[in-house]
């Protein structure tokens, strides 16, 4: 009986150390413990079109940074391009899990994983945002049923879409900037999209829009207008202070 004791005593002591051991490296109690609940799958979505060259490596940069300093253990994050073809031949330019610091993970290993996956997404969405290329069509409203395809199998994380781009669809069926933008015409854009049940489902997904742009604040705010109501018919998490020129902010409170 007293051996048996001892035994259970011995691993007490074993499992005492490791728990010290943890609480007395630079991770934060808080982040060990991490929920997955509290975790983030975030979707940026980069617009390759000719329009948003000279954007690319200063309003899309300075997004990104805030996007990039918000990751934590436990996120997830997916960078994808817009062009011609989003939906037909979509590859993710980055899908990249944060590493998380658990008990029985090794510090020095746990930071060496930390390390090598920030610098892999932060080294590769800059080589994407210093490319110089125009697509011959901008297809937004399909990578929005990538990312539905995406946030589908999600379900524990928070979800949340950005879109990095002049918000100007151009394609085969629609063309943003030189169509005349009315209500009929928006209504029209949601019906057969809905008919042809290709409105994805965003439901709890919230979006955020940087480098919205157009040829006049009117057409500016006419675009804003089709989104508006598009991303409503998806469901999404949306409001208007998160569409703009700049991502102002990013994750910051509940009224963000």
């Amino acid at each position: 009986m007293k051996r048996l004791n001892y035994k259970y005593l011995w691993l007490f002591f074993l499992s005492a150390l490791v728990f010290i051991g943890l609480m007395s490296t630079d991770v934060p109690a808080s982040s060990i413990f991490k929920n997955d609940k509290e975790s983030k799958l975030i979707i940026v979505f980069i617009d390759m079109s000719g329009s948003t060259n000279k954007v690319r490596q200063t309003i899309y940069k300075n997004a990104f940074e805030m996007i990039y300093k918000s990751l934590k253990q436990g996120d997830r994050i997916v960078v994808g391009t817009i062009t011609s073809h989003s939906y037909i031949d979509f590859k993710p330019v980055v899908d990249e899990e944060i590493p998380k610091q658990t008990i029985w993970v090794n510090r020095l290993k746990f930071e060496q994983n930390l390390t090598r996956t920030k610098k892999n997404i932060r080294e590769t969405v800059d080589q994407l945002l210093k490319l110089k290329q125009g697509t011959k069509y901008t297809e937004i409203l399909n990578s929005l049923n990538i990312a539905d395809t995406i946030f589908h199998s999600e379900k524990k994380r928070k979800k949340i879409l950005v879109l990095l781009s002049d918000m100007i669809q151009d394609s085969k069926e629609y063309n943003f900037e030189k169509v005349k933008i009315t209500n009929q015409y928006i209504a029209n854009i949601i019906k057969n999209r809905t008919e042809q049940e290709l409105i994805p489902n965003l439901s709890k997904v919230k979006i955020y829009v940087a480098g919205a742009s157009a040829s006049s604040s009117k057409r500016f705010r006419a675009v804003e207008l089709i989104w508006t109501r598009y991303f409503k018919a998806c469901n999404a998490d949306f409001s208007t202070h998160r569409y703009g020129h700049s991502l102002l902010e990013f994750e910051k409170g509940s009224g963000s």
